[in-house]
Formats: structure tokens, sequence, C-alpha cells
């Protein structure tokens, strides 16, 4: 009959020997009066509701200890006798595995060699209680809810090693797996190699000499308007602007410092004069003599009457140096439209070639209508391709040296008379460092404004479209990008040297260290020192008497323990605690 494996919990009182070994035992009925055995050396074993006992062959019996008319307990449960097990009901199991066939002979083999050993064994041997488990054949025991480990066991989840081990003997889906981890590596690696990688947005152009049409081409990039800004090493916020657009570029880099609506389209007036000017070095002769006649001068009388001009007149004859000096100081429309002519051979022709080399150079927020930047429905572009353009035309030696003069006289001759030019780039005469530039203004709000500037071996091209207040935007920008704040203001120099066109800007009066800007926060810059104040900081500071009591800004607000923020002042600092909505002096 086959066994099933004991409990693994089921330990019982062995006796052994000094031998280390057990007497032979044998079952009997509880009930029966053959035998009995006191409490103390009876051992039960309970399986399910009922019980069995086993009894040492040597124990006294029931007769020997009281007589056949002795009854029993009421309370003593009658079992019916059997001569290995007690007889039982038996539950239905699943039919048992070739594996736990193999464990119960081996446990049967083991219990019957201990029978057979425990036979050799003297009966009289004293005993001693140890504990160690029994080794006798299991019983049968039914299923139960109580004993689930004696169940059929359910099958354990193989791990991810186990099925790993088992791979080797499935070809077909390991060559499967192997084929989908091979496909998922090696297309990556493939797309990426044929698609071409993407370029900078803003790279370093290299500058062009004199009389050279030849310029690298900007790759064109999948997404043009992507931009990376690499602000300057400062603890200086950037600043606000009042202009619609405004740019910083690191010409040496190439890199973007600063960007405000970099992308957005709009009228770029006489700074459209740069890409004139790069042009007509790069296509002309500056000794070619150019004489004002024909359409020449059909497209000069052309122009409104409040237009910018140089002042040539219709038979005068100039050379084109002379013309580009009056493009570029006095921002002269008639030279404009001289050289346009010169060139190119007429308008059209020269402004198409403006709008290729734009294309040229990656350009593709701009285009072109007019070689003087008169307002045109499609006359347009932004700050970003303001400043490459700036930066590209400033590369030119000649270009450049010509923006940067503040004054140029042109003598008089028999086919012309004298001139004095003044540079209308008023930035160029308070602002230092300033080494070229162009300005735009349309003589009403719209001020537009690229400006190159030097200081101490680094260079920067700023561009402001649209500003009411054009030095207070420029002078932000370069204190940001070069990360100086000494004050400078054109009022104050003005007084000592007369700036151009002065009057123009009523003396720059309104230009006070007090000047502050709003910010996106709703705070205040203050452009004399380049900080900022706004929350609970600027309330107090309005409310206990502002600039007066505590002074500039000298720093931005720092967090300091827990919830309290700090910002300085010239004479004394701020301290909130934002938890509390408390602020005092310190």
């Amino acid at each position: 009959m086959a066994t099933q494996p004991p409990h693994e919990e089921d330990y019982s009182l062995a006796t052994e020997t000094s031998q280390e070994t057990a007497r032979p035992r044998k079952w009997r009925n509880v009930m029966d009066t053959s035998a009995y055995s006191p409490p103390a050396q009876r051992r039960t074993t309970r399986r399910g509701s009922r019980a069995t006992e086993y009894m040492d062959e040597d124990e006294p019996t029931l007769e020997d200890m009281t007589s056949p008319t002795d009854k029993l307990s009421p309370s003593t449960e009658i079992l019916r006798p059997h001569s290995r097990m007690p007889r039982r009901s038996r539950a239905r199991l699943a039919p048992p595995t070739p594996q736990e066939r193999a464990t119960r002979v081996l446990r049967e083999s083991d219990a019957e060699a201990d029978e057979d050993m425990a036979a050799l064994t003297p009966l009289n041997t004293p005993s001693k209680v140890s504990l160690k488990p029994r080794t006798r054949k299991a019983v049968y025991q039914p299923y139960s809810a109580t004993n689930r480990r004696w169940s059929t066991k359910k099958q354990q989840p193989r791990s991810f090693l186990a099925y790993l081990q088992t791979m080797p003997r499935q070809r077909s889906l390991t060559v499967l797996i192997t084929a989908i981890v091979a496909l998922l590596l090696i297309t990556p690696l493939a797309v990426s190699a044929i698609r071409p990688q993407p370029q900078q947005i803003i790279t370093p152009l290299q500058s062009t000499t004199e009389h050279t049409t030849a310029t690298p081409k900007t790759e064109p990039t999948e997404d043009p308007h992507q931009l990376v800004i690499h602000p300057p090493s400062t603890d200086h916020p950037s600043p606000p602007v009042f202009a619609q657009a405004a740019y910083l570029l690191d010409a040496d880099t190439g890199e973007t410092l600063y960007a405000h609506n970099p992308f957005t389209r709009l009228p770029i007036l006489s700074t459209t004069k740069l890409m004139t000017a790069l042009l007509a070095v790069e296509h002309g002769k500056l000794d070619q003599k150019i004489k004002i006649e024909g359409q020449i001068w059909k497209d000069i009388s052309e122009l409104s009457e409040d237009s910018s001009v140089m002042g040539i007149k219709k038979g005068e004859t100039y050379t084109l140096k002379d013309l580009l000096y009056g493009l570029m100081l006095v921002s002269g429309n008639d030279a404009a439209v001289a050289i346009a002519d010169s060139v190119s051979g007429n308008l059209n022709t020269f402004v198409s070639l403006m709008n290729q080399r734009a294309q040229q150079l990656g350009l593709r927020d701009t285009h072109f209508m007019n070689p003087h930047g008169l307002l045109e429905k499609e006359h347009y572009s932004s700050s970003h391709d303001l400043a490459i353009l700036g930066k590209e035309s400033l590369s030119n030696k000649l270009v450049k040296a010509i923006s940067s003069t503040k004054e140029y006289d042109i003598p008089k001759t028999k086919e012309h008379p004298e001139f004095t030019l003044i540079n209308g780039n008023q930035f160029l005469w308070w602002y230092p460092g300033v080494d070229g530039g162009k300005p735009g203004w349309d003589g009403e709000k719209n001020f537009v404004q690229v400006v190159s500037c030097t200081r101490n071996g680094k260079h920067l091209i700023g561009v402001a479209i649209h500003t009411k207040d054009w030095w207070t935007d420029m002078r932000s920008l370069m204190n940001w990008g070069f990360n100086s704040y000494t004050w400078i203001s054109p009022a104050e120099v003005d007084k000592e040297h007369p700036i151009p066109y002065d009057a123009d800007w009523n003396f720059f009066e309104k230009d006070q260290k007090e000047l502050t800007i709003p910010t996106a926060d709703k705070g205040r810059y203050y452009v004399y020192t380049g900080y900022s104040i706004s929350g609970p900081i600027m309330n107090y500071f309005d409310k206990n008497g502002g600039l007066n009591t505590f002074g500039f800004p000298k720093s931005q607000p720092k967090a300091g323990n827990g919830s309290f923020i700090t910002q300085q002042f010239d004479r004394s600092s701020i301290q909130c605690d934002l938890s509390r909505k408390a602020c005092k002096k310190v």
C-alpha cells in the first residue's frame, strides 16, 4: 500500500537506548482490554478527528491492573482495531507522480530497515526521552484544509533563470529571440547613420574679406527655430527690455546669450543697409566712378521727401567708397539706390542678390524688398537674423571700419561738392567699446539698433527692434553680456561731449539712476545696479521709505533657513518669513 510522506512538523518523543536504537512497537486499539498503558507511557498520534495509540510490548495489560468488571469512561473514544493502521475513510487523491512514487519507495525501505534493526535490540534496554523525529511508515491521511502540504502541490512558476537554462533545448525560440534583439539594436544605429545630424542654430560665421564673394553656407536644420541660450556667468538676472524683440550674440563663439522674441518678423528700417554695404564690398570696386544720371537718378527721385539722404544731386559723380560712407554714417537712402543700381544694373536685380545672400547666411525669417529699408509689406527680419547679419557684415574689415568712423569728410572736386558726414549711431559716442553697428528709425516710436561692442577681448553683437528707449535697452544687454555694471549715462556724457542728434531725444534727460523696468513677476528691475526686487520684499521696501531708506538693491533675494529670504540693499537688508508673510529690516 502506498504511503504519504509524513508532515514535516510531525515529531514525537522517541525512546532511545544507550546505543541510540528504538524498541519495536506495535499498534493496538485504545479499547483493547487485553492491554493498557499508563498515561505517562502512552503516545497518541492525531490524524484528523480520530486517534490511534501505540504501546511497548512489555507494558502491563488492562487485565493485569484492573478487574474485568471495571468500566471505561464515557468520554473514551472507541476505535476499531487494525493490524497496521486504523480503519478510516479514504479521500480520493490524484495519482502520484513518478517522483512521488520514488520518494515513497525510499521512505518505506528506510522504515523497514529501521524495524529490522529494532528487532535485534534487547527489549529490556532502558529508554531515554529525546527530541528526534520518529522513523516509521507513514500513516495514510486524507486531504484536509488544515494540512494542504499533504495534498497535490501546485506547480510553482518557473523563474527567469530556469527558463534561460531550458532555452538551449528550444532552438527555434532561441533563434527568434536572438533575431528580434539584434533587430532592435541595429535599427536605431542604421537610422541615425542615414539621418543627417542636426546643426547648431547659431554657428560662428567666417568673416569675409574685401572684394570676396565666397561665403560659407549655414546648413539647414530640422527645426531652425530651436535655440539654446548660454547666459553669461553672473549673479545678475537677465534684463527686461522695452523692445518688441532683442538679441545678444557672442560673436567669438556664436553662442546666444540673450533672446527675446528672436524669430518674430518685424520691419528693420535702415539696419537693412548692413546687407547693402556687405554686397557692395563683395561685388563692387571701391574706386569705381558712379555718375548720378538715368535710371539711378530716376530711382532716387522716387524716394519720399522726408527720407534720410546723403544729399547727392543729378549729374554728380562719386566713388563707391564715398557712397558707402554716405550709406552707413548718415543713413542715406539716395546712396543706397545709387549703390544698388551701379552694382547690379537695377534695383530688382540687387534685391534678388540680397535675398540670395540672406539664404546663404541661413536667415530664414528675413526678406528684402529694397536696399534702404523703407517700409514695405514683405520687407522684414528678426532679431536673431539681424544679429547674424550684423556679425557677418561687421566681420568685413572695410564695412566695420566705415561703420566705426565718427566723422568723415569728402573733399570738394569738380564732380561734386564737399561733404562732412557725422555718424548717427549715437551709441558709438558714449558707450565704451562700441566699434560698429547701424541704427534705424522711422521718426516715431520704432527704433531699431544693431551694435558691435568689444571689451576685454570679448566681442558682442546686440540687437533691439522697435524700442522706445534704445539707450536703456542696449546698455542693459551689453552690461549683462560683459557682466559690468559701472554706471554710464548718455545724459552725463552729453554734457561734457555733445552727442550728435541729442536734441531729437531731449538730451537724454529721462536717463536717470532711478529708472526701472517692469519684470515678468510684477517686480522692478533697476538699470543702475542691474538687480530686481519683487514680492513681499518689494512691498516692504515701498511701505518703508524705498530708495531713501534702503538705497538700491545690491543682490538678488537669497534663500535662508526654512522659509526665510533676504535681499541686500545699499544701506541695509530686508528679511522676509514667507510662511508668516512678515518682513523686517536687518
